[in-house]
């Protein structure tokens, strides 16, 4: 005949403990996950807000003839547009890169070629078609 074992308080208390801590702990992990791609994509969608208000800014400065500013502001919008595409490794940025985003990110870039050539580098033009 076997002994019956007895365990004693704190065996038993860990052994029932130990799987609602290891649940707590993945609720937590996943739980960050999820809020730092949240924060990734709010990112993504602030720095794509910003290149927006620093395109209205180079059109005022072109409009009123400033070319110092324009030169600046060109090359601000640039490294937006590069920290769009790569990424920051101090501000994480989530953008879904699917089919339907990479044709729009790569419409935005050869605008942008085009209005750097035409406005920034170029000799200017029309202002109405500003």
């Amino acid at each position: 005949m076997q002994a019956q074992r007895h365990w004693n308080l704190g065996t038993k208390l860990t052994l029932v403990a130990a799987p609602f801590l290891l649940l707590a702990l993945l609720a937590i992990g996943v739980t960050l996950w999820v809020s730092w791609q949240l924060e990734g994509g709010a990112a993504a969608v602030n720095e794509a807000g910003r290149m927006r208000m620093q395109a209205y800014r180079m059109s005022l400065s072109i409009s009123a003839d400033q070319p110092q500013r324009v030169c600046e502001q060109a090359q601000a919008f640039a490294r937006s547009l590069e920290t769009l595409r790569a990424g920051d490794p101090e501000r994480p940025l989530f953008v879904p890169w699917d089919a339907t985003v990479r044709a729009r990110f790569s419409t935005v870039q050869n605008l942008w070629a085009q209005y750097h050539a035409h406005w920034v580098t170029g000799a200017g033009g029309d202002m109405a078609a500003l």
